[in-house]
């Protein structure tokens, strides 16, 4: 198979450049309630298109529903939209029907090349929990390990690989890139080397099956992605960013709390948000740790969300390395962001 990536499947699931017209099944239309407000009922009802199930990569989102941090914003209540392998791009939801999305830099990057009025408006991880899986017997340690490999990759994380895989300067015909449906579990079977994954979601469940999982965080080897950022349109951003802040204000109470209290986040996560996942409550709480050292940076005062100016500036040399010649100013608005921090210091970690 050829080592680039079959792009059929991206393609046809990318934000169209041509009028950005961007279609979706009724079926998940029907499960959101949208973010306009009616008169009289504030902001109305916070609608956010996850980035995958509802798992604890959301369980900040599932606190400031469950504790009315999103009622005492000014918002009626909350839909919290999953994905999944199947769902629509995020960037074409969050153009046509929610207010808000989780996404990740390169994918926001592409859709916004193409002509998307995207923003990111924060991130809450300051690192990216992408890393390359492989088995513990033969591990994938550095980039150019991946040489003469076969390696796994979702049909929504190929921006990302793609761009990854560019940015270090790679040959990427001596590596074999193969598409898969978001489930790394033909390398245990010895049927790929490696796959893209996560460490707080497939590292967790595969190490906690019994297998010898070795990472390689894709932040930590020369690509210092944020992950988990947050999107809306610019016309959100020009025309409510009082809803912006609101949004933005019940998240970073959300996450403090998922920081503060990760037993009761796993908690919510199995017993109501993904109740019908069967989620594994040990497992899931494994992934909720694992998110939280993905969020602290370290520093004192962090303001979680937030994403600083030396790390705006390391992200966009990253993706315009592959390809994405976006200014700072053409993929971030942290206006919004910093001015929730102004006006409520408190919310910044101790």
């Amino acid at each position: 198979m050829s080592a680039q990536l079959d792009r059929r499947k991206f393609l046809s699931r990318s934000v169209a450049a041509g009028g950005l017209a961007l279609a979706a099944p009724a079926a998940l239309a029907a499960c959101v309630s949208g973010g306009a407000a009616t008169e009289g009922d504030g902001f109305g009802v916070l609608s956010q298109r996850l980035a995958w199930i509802k798992n604890s990569q959301f369980a900040g989102s599932f606190v400031a529903d469950k504790n009315g941090y999103y009622r005492e914003a000014g918002f009626t209540g909350a839909e919290l939209v999953a994905g999944g392998p199947t769902a629509p791009p995020i960037e074409s939801d969050v153009l046509t029907r929610t207010f808000a999305g989780v996404s990740q830099v390169p994918i926001v990057g592409s859709a916004v090349a193409k002509g998307a009025p995207l923003k990111i408006i924060g991130a809450v991880y300051r690192r990216y929990a992408g890393c390359v899986m492989s088995m513990g017997g033969k591990p994938i340690r550095t980039p150019e390990d991946l040489y003469g490999k076969t390696i796994g990759c979702a049909s929504s994380s190929e921006p990302v690989w793609r761009n990854f895989l560019a940015a270090l300067r790679l040959d990427t015909s001596r590596i074999n890139t193969v598409p898969v449906q978001g489930d790394p579990i033909g390398m245990t079977a010895g049927e790929i080397d490696g796959y893209l994954g996560f460490v707080n979601s497939q590292v967790v469940d595969l190490r906690a099956k019994g297998f010898d999982i070795h990472t390689m965080l894709l932040a930590d080897v020369g690509f210092p992605l944020v992950g988990q950022t947050y999107i809306t349109t610019q016309d959100n951003i020009d025309n409510r960013r009082d809803k912006v802040k609101a949004f933005l204000k019940a998240e970073v109470r959300g996450w403090r709390e998922v920081l503060s209290d990760p037993q009761r986040a796993t908690d919510l996560t199995v017993n109501e948000y993904g109740k019908t996942l069967d989620l594994n409550p040990r497992s899931t709480l494994d992934c909720c740790l694992a998110g939280n050292e993905l969020i602290r940076d370290g520093g004192p005062g962090q303001r979680i969300i937030d994403v600083p100016d030396d790390s705006v500036s390391a992200n966009i040399e990253s993706i315009s390395a592959g390809g994405l010649k976006l200014t700072a100013g053409d993929l971030f608005e942290l206006g919004p962001i910093r001015e929730v921090f102004e006006e409520s210091p408190d919310l910044a970690l101790t």
